[in-house]
């Protein structure tokens, strides 16, 4: 059970830290540091998994979008035979579990047969014994319920690095209160342990459940800081939101199940390539999930939730909102979707794109009125989660959708982490409000130069400025819009990115305005001097997410490979 370690890792690091926490009564200090250590230990035994698996998986060559057909080559025995060992999977008319494990090991013993014909007798070697030795660090079903495949953990890497980063934040931004935040910190980890199961689901069942174990520690981490102003109310109206979605998500699985007789991802395409006419059930059964995905998404018209909640919560469980919250879903949804030919159908293809179409108009437009820059980064997130919709649209048809995907997302989380981070360290626990009004960072970069660099970073690659990460994630978006003839789709990408560029040049300037009569503001200090030692791990991490930004705008081919090194599991 190696392939599920991260899952592992996460569970005995909560144990600890309960123990910690209820026990021996440890500090804030200390319940951030075994937060951290578990965290970390999860991160390096992802990588390392991760490592061994994309070596040791057969890289995808090749999707037609006559007959969906990948070819994949299996493990080879010694250089002679690999060419002899090549077969071809079809994504649309992939069998159930029991029909692959069957079909396969007639293959292996005819592929077998074959070479000792073809090249020579070979000593008699047990066939089982060496492809469960190799499987161990191969792409594979775990369970039912989960998939360890490469695609999975550099997904389950980046949830990891996202809670490091907001355990550091969160506590400086607890520092001046002497009350103990250890239960802050369970919680975090309950969340983390929830986007780690939604991202290695491959049953609607652990999907559902990953999702309910990712929403309801947001519950307790928007409203934790209850004496701010808008805290609890925030609090309440997510509870109540994401109570309603979970109960459109579970009826449509529902229908689903009724429908198909399937809930594994796997056996849901077999099921449903094999249909010559969907069923009325089965479409509102797909509609239904499509209400619960949505608000997860905070997509048109599930998203009037987003600004209060991003409003109310404190900046660090924002960041979590618009990274954690929204990758470890799309994740999950973009492998049902690649596998399940679910947008083939047409009518469900056509509401797609209008969300999507809505999504990128109605967030951008809306953020042009905002001077919080929260409410301002939600309606943000709702525009750029529309952006990637069109990925999600084109996923079964184009070889390059999930890298698109993967690129996307990874500038993505760099650019807010810039920008989120750097309001969290600018604000405090005890204070009612958050400083994330435009008047509150006016002038940021004549009091901490470093910090407004790399907030103006993020906020350049956001706008998908060239020589960013969000550059080259947009470019591919639009490469991959145009393959797809999604003509509708990329106008909205294009003007959706002009007024962006709009709002977000606003802030940067403002981040540059040269304060007049302020206390900290003297006429000696007109030159700025770089302090160095005011750079503590919070304020590295931040500047790492900039440098990465920026290298990624400028070198992009690395984040290319290591995007396409996370194969995913076909059948």
């Amino acid at each position: 059970m190696i392939a599920l370690l991260p899952i592992f890792i996460l569970s005995f690091a909560i144990i600890i830290l309960l123990i910690a926490l209820f026990i021996f009564k440890i500090d804030t200090k200390k319940c951030a540091t075994l937060t951290i250590s578990g965290l970390i230990f999860a991160l390096i035994g992802s990588a390392f998994l991760g490592y061994k698996i994309s070596f040791n998986t057969e890289a995808i060559s090749d999707i037609s979008s006559d007959n969906m057909q990948i070819s994949v080559s299996s493990p080879p025995e010694n250089t002679e035979t690999t060419s002899a060992t090549e077969q071809t999977v079809a994504i649309d008319t992939v069998p159930t579990e029991q029909e692959t494990t069957a079909s396969t090991s007639e293959e292996v013993t005819e592929s077998v047969a074959e070479n000792n014909d073809m090249v020579g007798p070979f000593p008699q070697v047990d066939d089982t014994q060496q492809y469960d030795t190799n499987n161990e660090w191969q792409a594979r079903h775990v369970t039912a319920l989960f998939t360890c495949d490469g695609y999975g953990l550099l997904y389950t890497c980046l949830i990891l690095i996202i809670s490091i980063v907001v355990s550091s934040l969160a506590y400086r931004w607890f520092v001046q209160e002497e009350i103990n935040h250890g239960l802050f910190y369970l919680i975090l980890l309950f969340m983390t342990l929830g986007g780690v199961t939604l991202v290695y689901a491959s049953h609607l069942m652990s999907f559902f459940l990953g999702i309910e174990l990712l929403s309801i520690p947001f519950i307790g981490l928007i409203g934790y800081q209850y004496i701010q102003t808008h805290a609890l109310e925030a609090a309440i109206k997510y509870m109540i939101l994401s109570a309603i979605a979970s109960s459109f998500l579970l009826m449509g699985i529902a229908f689903y199940y009724a429908t198909t007789g399937e809930l594994t991802f796997s056996g849901l395409s077999y099921q449903l390539s094999t249909m010559t006419y969907p069923s009325t059930l089965l479409l509102i059964g797909i509609c239904l999930m499509l209400v619960g995905i949505g608000f997860k998404l905070s997509l048109v018209p599930f998203q009037l939730w987003l600004p209060d909640v991003y409003q109310g919560a404190p900046t660090v469980v924002s960041l979590l909102l618009s990274t954690v919250g929204k990758v470890a879903v799309f994740c999950a949804i973009a492998r049902l979707f690649l596998l399940a030919p679910i947008v083939n159908n047409e009518t469900i293809r056509i509401i797609l794109v209008i969300m999507a179409f809505c999504s990128i108009l109605w967030g951008n437009l809306s953020a042009l009125m905002q001077s919080s820059l929260k409410r301002l980064l939600a309606y943000s997130s709702i525009a750029h989660f529309g952006y990637l919709l069109l990925a999600l649209i084109a996923v079964q048809y184009q070889v390059l959708a999930l890298e698109t995907i993967g690129v996307y997302l990874i500038g993505y989380i760099f650019a807010n982490i810039c920008v989120l981070g750097v309001i969290s360290l600018e604000s405090h626990s005890n204070e009612l409000q958050d400083h994330e009004k435009e008047i509150d960072l006016s002038g940021l970069f004549w009091r901490r130069p470093i910090l407004a660099l790399a907030m103006g970073v993020g906020l350049l690659s956001l706008a998908g400025a060239p020589l960013t990460a969000g550059f080259v994630g947009r470019f591919l978006l639009v490469l991959l819009g145009v393959t797809a003839e999604l003509w509708w789709l990329i106008a909205a990408v294009v003007i959706g990115s002009t007024i962006g560029l709009y709002f977000y040049s606003r802030l940067i300037l403002n981040l540059y305005i040269r304060p007049i009569n302020r206390d900290d503001f003297s006429s000696n200090n007109s030159i700025i001097k770089l302090k160095w030692r005011d750079i503590k791990v919070s304020e590295l991490y931040i500047v790492i997410a900039a440098f990465l930004t920026m290298v990624c705008g400028v070198y992009p081919k690395w984040l290319f490979n290591l995007v396409s090194m996370a194969q995913y599991l076909t059948t």
